[in-house]
């Protein structure tokens, strides 16, 4: 016999009974709409579910099943999607990443670039003293539709010694404007427990795993069905009570993006943390080998939830998320969620990274060229303080930083002290400079940074853009020395720091390289001034020098 939602009949009775007990009683759980009222694919799923149950009624044997198969998306299967890969090798490491270029400013974007640059930092914090360890990010696309945008981001570590493979998801709701966790394609905390209990019958099954090799949560899962169950017998024959074992609670509500957080947490580990969907409508769990040793030769292993018992558990979310799984597996489109001008020029979220903004004044001059192959070998982003007067003499050189990623700044025209000028001077200086660097790029500057850091409220009032000082000043103006300006910059540096170069010495650009070895060995982030405030943290006429905390 088979319980309703599920396919019991390829299972050992001691875990369809886990699945019969886990499975829903009337009016005891949280689901979407009647099937009666969902899409065409969901009624195809139902029909399929009941044809198998049937099927499997009246057979006494099942032909073997064909191996599960994630749906996974090259980033630049969809049209206007690019693809953006770095290497970065130093004496100590090698960290690459490829990332996708599209709407960079999109939730779901940022997100995967800072999950990208957290993961970074923690592999060069741990870096081993002997160095020649890799780390390689990537990430692919899960599902993609106007409605939802799933990404799976992996890093693989390589020391020479033990490689080893992390993997997470992450998905988007585009009616909320959210980055989700897994948590949230699952209509409830019950629904969690059923799912873990499929995988675990799957690994007991399909590899004679028995309940103590089951790894981490599925092996607590399966306990506690385990530990319900003996209760359960026992109380039948009379033996105690009939008090179920403690499950996790399932009172979250996951369409909450808090409460599908707090889920994550509680099921930290889990291998649904990297969910896809199958080619079959179902979903497909990645087991990493060193906890499946029975995979062939060593791989992962892919474990299935059929079609027909993952339709109850998935929210209204997960069955769009997988709807939309299904369609790209067809055929990859035009990626549909396209760029927001509110959040135009951040990348990622500096508040959660180790993150500094080195910025270069006085330029262009004839060692900017050089100075922006240097960061380039870092992939590092900076910002150009420039002159006016010389935007016309060094057209192509601005037309690099902005095609490379830097951000351009207004440094006046000719260098004036902004505080011994009239209001009216200091807002024609303001324009002249950024009419001329917009005629180049075809953007105005976001920010601008004073002479000498020369600033009163008659300069405050006048501008129309946020006011960038520094926290860190190499004097490299005064020291022409690449040795002291290289120390003074990896003494001082703290995330959030600004710290400030002159790229018209040559002697400063000099120092550059040690300055990015040093701080990239520290795990940190090379990014723009609009990265590291936020376009949220700068105002009109706001003086900010650093972007510290505490």
């Amino acid at each position: 016999m088979h319980t309703p939602g599920h396919v019991l009949g390829n299972y050992s009775p001691r875990v369809a009974n886990r699945l019969r007990r886990a499975s829903p009683r009337a009016g005891s759980l949280r689901y979407g709409p009647p099937v009666a009222d969902t899409s065409l694919r969901r009624k195809l799923f139902v029909t399929a579910a009941a044809g198998l149950l049937l099927t499997s009624a009246c057979q006494a044997t099942e032909e073997p099943t064909a191996p599960t198969e994630a749906i996974r998306t090259p980033l630049d299967a969809f049209e206007g999607v690019t693809v953006e890969s770095t290497t970065v090798e130093a004496g100590h490491s090698t960290v690459g990443t490829s990332y996708p270029r599209v709407a960079a400013s999109h939730p779901l974007m940022m997100e995967v670039r800072t999950r990208m640059a957290q993961r970074q930092t923690e592999f060069l914090e741990g870096l081993p003293d002997r160095g020649g360890s890799e780390l390689q990010q990537d990430a692919s696309f899960l599902a993609v539709s106007s409605q939802v945008v799933g990404a799976r981001i992996t890093s693989a570590v390589s020391s020479g010694v033990q490689d080893d493979d992390e993997h997470q998801t992450l998905w988007y709701e585009a009616s909320s404007g959210e980055v989700l966790p897994w948590t949230s394609l699952f209509a409830d905390e019950a629904a969690l427990e059923r799912a873990h209990l499929s995988l675990a019958g799957a690994l007991q099954e399909e590899y004679d795993m028995t309940s103590q090799q089951l790894p981490g949560v599925l092996g607590e899962v399966a306990s506690r069905a385990d530990e319900a169950q003996e209760t359960e017998e026992a109380a039948a024959e009379g033996e105690g009570e009939n008090q179920e074992a403690a499950a996790p609670d399932d009172s979250l509500d996951l369409s909450d993006p808090e409460q599908a957080d707090e889920a994550a947490e509680n099921w930290a580990g889990s291998p649904l943390e990297d969910l896809a969907f199958s080619t079959a409508g179902g979903l497909a769990v990645n087991m990493p080998p060193g906890e499946v040793p029975e995979a062939s030769g060593g791989r992962e292993a892919v474990l299935p939830v059929k079609a027909e018992a993952s339709e109850e558990m998935l929210s209204e979310l997960g069955l769009a998320a997988r709807d939309a799984a299904l369609d790209n597996e067809s055929g990859a489109g035009e990626f549909p969620l396209g760029d927001s001008p509110d959040h135009q020029g951040v990348s990622m979220d500096c508040a959660r990274l180790k993150c500094v903004a080195l910025t270069f004044d006085d330029g262009p001059g004839e060692h900017t060229d050089r100075l922006m192959d240097i960061l380039d070998e870092y992939d590092a982003r900076a910002t150009f303080y420039v002159l006016g007067e010389l935007v016309g003499e060094h057209p192509e050189a601005l037309e690099r930083m902005d095609e490379e990623g830097h951000e351009l700044g207004n440094h006046t025209w000719q260098h004036d002290d902004l505080a011994e000028l009239p209001p009216e001077e200091v807002r024609q200086d303001i324009a002249r400079t950024n009419d001329a660097i917009s005629e180049i790029t075809g953007a105005e500057p976001p920010t601008i940074r004073p002479p000498y850091g020369s600033v009163d409220d008659t300069v405050s009032g006048v501008v129309d853009q946020p006011i960038i000082l520094w926290d860190v000043d190499t004097q490299d103006w005064q020291s022409r020395d690449s040795d002291k300006v290289a120390e003074h910059a990896l003494t001082n540096a703290e995330t959030g720091s600004v710290v400030l170069f002159h790229d018209i010495h040559g002697k400063s650009v000099d120092a550059v390289p040690d300055v990015l070895d040093g701080l990239h060995e520290e795990g940190y982030h090379f990014v723009t001034i609009t990265d590291l405030f936020g376009l949220g943290g700068m105002g009109s006429g706001d003086v900010l020098t650093d972007a510290r905390i505490g």
